[in-house]
């Protein structure tokens, strides 16, 4: 087992789902959180979830609310749980301990990209970044993207196909399109 913290966030306003996405089932009965927390428990003992609450759950609240995810993982890093976070979204359920062990081998905060352009979630985030988080949204910045380029980070290009494990599921038509998978 990975001896650090995975995250799941669940903040999000859902407009394109119509619905909060960590209830959204899947063809598997199975919520879209429900399949994350598997995910996430096969990797690492110490799971969080950020943005909200969910019973049962270890939660940490967004200190500034509504300014998207990047105050999701600037509450995980002012935790001080860990020295080391995996942040995934609830609505990645393709996502394997294959497909993100690249980034939790990085020696620094990671992401991976495709086509030349960012990948802003599964994203590997060193403890170490929480004042260059917390500085990146009093300035207005609200992209991971944008966040983990104040910060020494490694990007891994990902190659065709191989980017679609990381897609996530923000519309009905995306849910479709992966139960047809």
């Amino acid at each position: 087992m990975w001896p650090h913290t995975v995250a799941i966030l669940i903040g999000g306003q859902s407009k394109r789902m119509g619905s909060p996405k960590h209830l959204v089932r899947l063809q598997s009965g199975q919520t879209m959180l429900e399949t994350m927390l598997e995910f996430a428990s096969n990797l690492s003992g110490q799971v969080v979830i950020l943005g909200g609450e969910v019973k049962g759950q270890r939660c940490i609240p967004d200190i500034r609310h509504k300014q998207g995810p990047v105050a999701g993982i600037e509450a995980l890093l002012h935790s001080e749980l860990d020295t080391e976070y995996l942040v995934v979204g609830c609505d990645m359920p393709s996502l394997t301990i294959d497909s993100i062990s690249p980034l939790i081998q990085c020696a620094t905060s990671a992401l991976f990209s495709n086509n030349n352009r960012l990948l802003g979630l599964p994203l590997y985030v060193c403890g170490n970044v929480s004042t260059a988080c917390s500085k990146y949204l009093d300035e207005g910045g609200r992209s991971i993207g944008g966040f983990v380029s104040q910060i020494e980070n490694t990007v891994i290009p990902l190659q065709g196909r191989e980017a679609e494990t990381f897609l996530s599921i923000n519309s009905l038509d995306d849910l479709d399109k992966f139960s047809l998978e």
